[in-house]
């Protein structure tokens, strides 16, 4: 069962959850929610309490399990989508945001990886993942309060001797007028010359990003080589088609 999957990453990932909070999420009765913490109780999984659950004492996080949920399971399933695409023996750049911490959760998957990046964050996850990590310098900041990147100063140095073949970013906002635009204006700096460095350009973005407009522009739409998200509005899939643009879903991947 799909949610039931997700509710157990999510628990992992946070040690407990609320059925408040879950039946929320899924539009679904309290009810219903706390038969599927029934469930996870039976498995020895979790251990009900006033309101929810929290993980078991004999559970441990997995390498398999992403260390950064942020109450959102679609992201997750973003992330795993994302992994398809990559292959052993890859060089990629990854870029900041949560679905890209939760990507570099599960980068342990392959062998021979190389992973260029300024996601900060992430940086423990990379490094246990045994891929060769080169972290790009320059200033530090959030836009969420809860990650952490850096941004070249210098994007010459950056474009001139970084080389990849798939980079993998998130996004703050898409807009079919704009483009891609993001909340930081060092951020730009990254996404403006990164189809200079990558052979391929995947996007991850949840559908809460369509139509929404950040402070910056970051790159247009035809910059992108390919699209994962859970919805595509129609208006946006006919022109990411008139791009050559491809577009992965979580509606077809179910």
């Amino acid at each position: 069962m799909k949610r039931l999957d997700e509710i157990r990453n999510l628990l992992y990932a946070r040690k407990e959850v609320s059925v408040n909070g879950l039946s929320e999420y899924y539009k679904v009765s309290a009810v219903s929610i706390r038969k599927d913490l029934a469930k996870l109780e039976q498995e020895g999984v979790l251990k009900r309490v006033y309101g929810g659950g929290v993980l078991a004492e004999n559970q441990t996080s997995t390498a398999q399990t992403p260390a950064i949920c942020f109450d959102n399971p679609v992201l997750y399933r973003l992330a795993e989508v994302a992994c398809t695409k990559i292959h052993n023996g890859d060089v990629i750049f990854l870029g900041s945001g949560r679905t890209c911490c939760i990507l570099a959760k599960l980068l342990h998957k392959f062998s021979n990886l190389s992973v260029v990046t300024n996601n900060i964050t992430a940086l423990d996850d990379l490094l246990s993942s045994g891929a060769r990590i080169y972290l790009i310098g320059g200033e530090v900041t959030s836009t969420d309060g809860k990650t952490l990147f850096a941004s070249p100063e210098d994007p010459t140095n950056f474009t001139q001797n970084i080389r990849v073949n798939k980079a993998f970013t998130s996004i703050s906002g898409i807009d079919l007028e704009k483009g891609l635009t993001v909340n930081s204006i060092i951020s730009t700096y990254i996404y403006k010359y990164l189809p200079s460095i990558a052979n391929e350009w995947y996007l991850m973005a949840d559908s809460g990003k369509f139509d929404r407009l950040s402070m910056y522009s970051a790159a247009p739409l035809t910059d992108v080589n390919y699209i994962i998200t859970d919805s595509c509005p129609a208006a946006y899939r006919a022109r990411f088609e008139e791009c050559g643009i491809e577009v992965s879903t979580l509606e077809e991947k179910v």
